[in-house]
């Protein structure tokens, strides 16, 4: 276990290069199963979730091993239930992207409860929904349950556009006989992402980067060589603390399409970026001497800052963009509509110097600017983790940043990238 120890109120300034994503690697990883082919994966993040999915892999039989410093091959040939396996779907919520890969490969399989993040309430039923639709049977018996039965093409409504549940749905279908359409699909870039892989492997999917997605079933898939791409929700991090410390950081090789969501709220914010284009690559720039403020002059609503399914404001990012609301003047409102615990992280902010109010479990009201001091800080998932560390960096004097395990599962060894960029941070083992 470690932590963090924190001089903050230093200005961060550089240019950053980002490996691959976690929102797109874990798919990713768990689509290889779908194939007895080898798959290689370049831009592959070495955080603990993949550690944890390599393990899984390797306990089913999957031969695994870097072919580079962040290139790794895969290759499923023989696979075989191994129970154990269990035992690890409680370490990570992406575990349950192995569940209909692995009722693809073997017919039939026992799955317990994926864990994760501390956030609320994360159901399955959209995924055991959209099972049933193509034919397959959910057994329940206590902690775990059966998928087991025949499979067919067929019409799929997801009562709410989950990630996971899409992209668990369109690994099914890809290689189930007949077409199915998948209605109200998440269109993250992760999922796009995602069906492109498969449908260089092969896959015929039609409507990749919308919410309708038809599929027609094959019989195999081939292997692939496919690039992680970057995550807007790891560039948008970068681009707040710049924003938080007064520095100057340009994030390379991004997406602009994918930040429309984040860069709407930045204008709320009164911030200036610079996209610049690089040959047939774009760069984002956050420039120093910033003047934040909450504009009400261009007509904000009154329901404040919302998260939305993709192309709407992410829910990933809404712990960091309360970090920066400190540093606003104005009185803000945030809305989480997704996970009722997601909040709660936020009034440790009173302890630095904030001020914030809890209106109710989904929504909280920012009052800025304010100095902050620093402090202990003790986060119960990724995104509060990345808000205190943002809120730390900001802060003057020290502070102690717990729970660094949080962050080492999306993010590979932060504290050298903040470092580089002249933030006074290090790994101290408790």
């Amino acid at each position: 276990m470690y932590k963090f120890e924190i001089d903050g109120g230093v200005p961060l300034s550089g240019k950053v290069s980002l490996l691959g994503g976690k929102n797109s690697v874990i798919p990713v990883i768990c689509a290889t199963l779908l194939t007895k082919k080898k798959c290689v994966l370049k831009n592959v993040p070495k955080i603990s979730d993949v550690r944890v999915l390599l393990k899984i892999l390797k306990k089913l039989g999957s031969k695994v091993v870097y072919t580079g410093e962040n290139e790794l091959t895969i290759h499923n040939l023989n696979i075989h239930y191994d129970p154990s396996i269990l035992s690890d779907f409680k370490y990570l919520r992406g575990s349950i992207l192995f569940l209909c890969p692995l009722f693809v490969r073997l017919g039939k399989v026992r799955f317990g409860y994926p864990g994760g993040d501390r956030i609320g309430a994360r159901e399955i039923t959209a995924h055991l929904d959209g099972i049933r639709s193509l034919g397959g049977k959910v057994e329940f018996e206590n902690s775990h349950f059966t998928v087991s039965g025949e499979r067919t093409g067929s019409n799929i409504f997801l009562y709410e556009p989950s990630v996971t549940a899409t992209e668990n749905l369109v690994m099914l279908a890809v290689l189930t006989k007949g077409i199915t359409v998948i209605e109200n699909a998440a269109c993250e870039p992760h999922v796009a992402d995602l069906c492109r892989m498969l449908v260089d492997m092969g896959a015929n999917i039609s409507g990749i980067g919308t919410n309708y997605l038809k599929i027609k079933g094959i019989e195999s898939l081939s292997g692939v060589e496919h690039n992680i791409p970057i995550d807007y929700i790891e560039v948008a991090n970068y681009l707040v603390f710049a924003l938080v410390t007064g520095g100057d950081i340009t994030v390379l090789n991004i997406i602009p399409n994918e930040l429309k969501s984040v860069l709407y709220v930045f204008e709320k914010f009164n911030v200036l970026y610079e996209i610049s284009k690089v040959g047939d690559t774009f760069n984002i720039r956050i420039p120093p001497e910033q003047n934040l403020y909450f504009r009400k002059d261009i007509g904000f609503n009154n329901l404040g800052i919302y998260t939305n399914p993709f192309p709407g404001f992410p829910t990933d990012l809404l712990s960091v963009v309360i970090s920066l609301a400190l540093h606003v003047k104005g009185n803000i409102l945030f809305f989480e509509k997704m996970y009722e615990d997601r909040l709660k992280f936020a009034l440790s902010f009173n302890k630095m110097g904030g001020r914030v109010k809890l209106l109710d479990s989904h929504r909280i009201i920012v009052l800025g600017p304010r100095n902050l001091i620093g402090r202990s800080l003790h986060p119960n998932d990724i995104r509060a983790a990345t808000a205190y560390l943002s809120a730390a960096l900001s802060a003057k004097g020290k502070s102690q940043l717990y729970g660094v395990e949080h962050l080492d599962r999306a993010y590979p060894r932060i504290e050298k990238t903040l470092q580089k960029l002249g933030g006074k941070i290090k790994r101290v083992r408790l």
